[in-house]
């Protein structure tokens, strides 16, 4: 059996991810039961993706979660209170799990207490079971402060991860944040798995093609936020409107900070909003793109995949990009799937240049380009090679199921 847990975000927040991570193992692992412990918040939202809820193998359990979501979200914070909590989640779950089963628990996101909260739990329990640590944007809590006082700093992220442990493997959702990972902590080399991030098809049908022409449509995805290079978006947005007029336009898919001005966006082509973009907004403004633009930062996403760059894939928009290796990766695979640049000058070279010399067979190949690497990330593609890396790191959990499905 197979438990997943969520026990940093509740409601819609990493709700598309969850989705594909959960039917991913789900396929890769069919004749074992997967069941998925989150708050109800979120449970909701999974039960939204129908290629999800249509798995067979697949239940729900809902969990209470520790503190309030401003709370959860701290997760380079040590707190002796949320490991009680998740200790306490973990020893009813394994409790809860057929007896005589082997298990297999996954974190599709964890804080430092939870992993020790996981291996304290399976003592408690007399429980075997692998322990499988999904690591996305908080893997940069490696380079957060950390506390002043030994004991609290002895249970941070980098103090786990740098004490190998039998049965526990970390797992990045692209193969450069592995590396990188090993890099930085030599002690994780022989304990850390990649796995591509996972592209949504729940939605796929609301794709519809289009063509190059004017007005130009450029998009930033996601947060607005420093590390995605939202102030070099609107740098590039006021310049461009200066030079070229109506011809372009500059559109934010997602929504701004609390403490952002939205004055600074006033070069967009529409006007921006706080708090959570709705769904079908979100897609509609999506689609309009011809081009997502994604001036990312390494001192944030050397350490974690870019949400905007697999809407980009998903949705088939050609970007223009800076040369970051979790980007670059994705060029090597799929070849001509738009434009990679070495800074925002040469990102806004290549805009003056479609701007002067539109290039609509190109742009339908980078579209075509991009179609072959999506299928190649659609959570069921990426189940054998998921597979295969449980089957090699977990050998306790997967031997039995080594002749049950031949993995390649």
């Amino acid at each position: 059996m197979i438990l997943v847990f969520e026990l940093t975000w509740d409601g819609s927040t990493h709700g598309p991810g969850n989705s594909h991570l959960i039917q991913m193992i789900a396929h890769a692992f069919p004749e074992h039961a997967v069941r998925v412990h989150a708050g109800a918040g979120h449970l909701h939202e999974l039960r939204s993706f129908p290629a999800l809820t249509a798995l067979a193998n697949l239940s729900f359990e809902a969990v209470s979660l520790w503190g309030d979501a401003a709370s959860r979200s701290k997760t380079q914070d040590v707190s002796l209170s949320r490991f009680c909590f998740e200790f306490n989640i973990l020893r009813a779950a394994l409790a809860a799990a057929p007896k005589g089963e082997r298990l297999l628990l996954v974190f599709a996101s964890a804080t430092s207490t939870a992993i020790l909260a996981a291996r304290l739990a399976l003592r408690v329990t007399g429980r075997e079971a692998g322990i499988q640590v999904g690591l996305h944007g908080n893997l940069n809590d490696l380079q957060a402060q950390r506390s002043r006082n030994p004991f609290l700093r002895a249970l941070d992220m980098r103090a786990v991860m740098s004490r190998p442990r039998r049965g526990l493997r970390y797992l990045t959702f692209e193969a450069a944040i592995a590396a990188e990972l090993r890099g930085m902590i030599p002690a994780t080399a022989n304990a850390v798995d990649s796995i591509p991030l996972a592209v949504n098809v729940s939605e796929l049908d609301a794709w519809r093609p289009l063509e190059l022409g004017e007005p130009l449509r450029v998009g930033l995805v996601g947060l607005a936020t420093e590390a995605k290079g939202i102030t070099q978006f609107l740098e590039t947005a006021r310049l461009f409107r200066a030079e070229y007029g109506p011809r372009i336009e500059f559109c934010l898919v997602g929504s701004i900070q609390g403490r952002d001005d939205p004055e600074r966006f006033r070069d967009l082509a529409h006007p921006v909003a706080q708090g959570h973009m709705p769904r079908a907004a979100y897609i509609e403004r999506l689609l309009s793109l011809h081009y997502v633009f994604l001036p990312l930062k390494p001192v944030y996403y050397r350490l974690s995949p870019s949400g905007g760059f697999i809407d980009a894939l998903t949705w088939l928009k050609p970007v223009i990009a800076t040369r970051l290796p979790i980007i670059a990766d994705c060029f090597d695979e799929g070849g001509d799937i738009g434009h990679l640049c070495d800074d925002l000058a040469g990102m806004q070279a290549v805009l003056r240049a479609i701007m002067a010399r539109p290039e609509p067979a190109r742009y339908a190949r980078q579209v075509e380009a991009l179609r072959r690497v999506r299928a190649g990330r659609e959570p069921a593609a990426l189940a054998p090679a998921y597979r295969r890396l449980v089957v090699e790191g977990f050998p306790g959990f997967s031997g039995e199921a080594n002749d049950t499905i031949a993995v390649p």
